[in-house]
């Protein structure tokens, strides 16, 4: 139980840190196809064999829906998440889009699994709307004015994550064998547009930047950090591992502050409260029904 605690909270840091990275990324000029490529890039190498020992599980499920879901939750989300980063701070990336993958599942598993929300976690998703909103008003007239335009762009992000992860659940895609062909077609989406563009602005990036850039958005967020997720999975059960991913925006918010200096006020503060006990209020008290 110990060891699966210890991998659950692992990936939770690393994905809270993830849009701390990111953000000092577009923050020196990087663009957000610089960054999914440098992200992918590293985690294709990596988990291509992962790929290749499961190419008859993945050939069973289709090319066309691997595909579908690489730029659900690889490239396409990448882009998108980069995209808000550049308008929006690292505390919003970092919130924002995590917590709007759980609404957003709950609305989306309508028409993709046939499960409708019961009352409990309808009440819930709203308390988690509320909080979303309430992170969300310094980009309107707080400390980051202007920031609503990439949080609406985090909105979309956190959709299309929800998208993915019910698909892998319609389409019955293995966890990790999943994740190494995500990140592998992510790369080939990816790298040809982006070698086409002359690599964007990496050959002027500092040759240290890239590499972090590549080892914690691709080695670490993209490899590491969802392997020991499935493994938390295991060990801990769904229920329990599930409750973990409430602290990612937790982490993101904390890692915003002590790295970045981003202010912390009040109502950012009270949103991330409001929408993590959602959360966990969703998880442990509430399920859902079939249509």
């Amino acid at each position: 139980m110990f060891l699966g605690l210890a991998f659950g909270l692992t990936a939770a840091f690393a994905w809270g840190a993830q849009a701390v990275v990111a953000r000092t990324g577009t923050m020196a000029g990087y663009s957000p196809l610089d960054l999914a490529a440098l992200r992918y890039i590293a985690a294709g190498l990596v988990l291509a064999p992962f790929a290749w020992r499961a190419r008859r599980a993945l050939m069973a499920i289709g090319l066309p829906r691997l595909v579908v879901v690489a730029i659900a939750g690889g490239a396409g989300n990448a882009l998108l998440f980069g995209w808000g980063l550049v308008y929006a701070p690292a505390s919003h990336g970092g919130t924002i889009a995590p917590i709007m993958a759980a609404v957003m599942g709950a609305v989306l598993g309508i028409p993709l699994l046939g499960e409708r929300p019961t009352r409990g976690r309808v009440l819930a998703i709203g308390v988690i709307a509320s909080g979303v909103l309430m992170i969300g008003w310094d980009g309107i007239g707080g400390a980051h004015p202007g920031a609503w335009r990439g949080d609406l762009i985090l909105l979309c992000a956190g959709t299309t994550w929800a998208a993915f992860t019910l698909l892998l659940r319609r389409w019955q895609v293995p966890a990790l064998a999943g994740n190494a062909a995500v990140c592998c077609i992510s790369a080939l989406l990816l790298v040809p547009p982006w070698l086409l563009l002359g690599m964007g602005s990496v050959p002027q990036q500092p040759i240290g930047m890239s590499l972090l850039q590549m080892a914690a958005q691709g080695l670490v967020a993209s490899a590491l950090a969802t392997t020991l997720y499935a493994r938390a999975g295991e060990l801990l059960g769904a229920t329990r591992t599930a409750c973990l991913t409430t602290l990612v925006p937790v982490m993101a918010l904390l890692l915003s502050v002590v790295v970045l200096a981003e202010p912390l006020g009040a109502a950012k503060l009270a949103g991330v409260v409001l929408a993590v006990g959602g959360m966990l209020v969703a998880v442990l008290f509430t399920g859902r029904r079939p249509r």
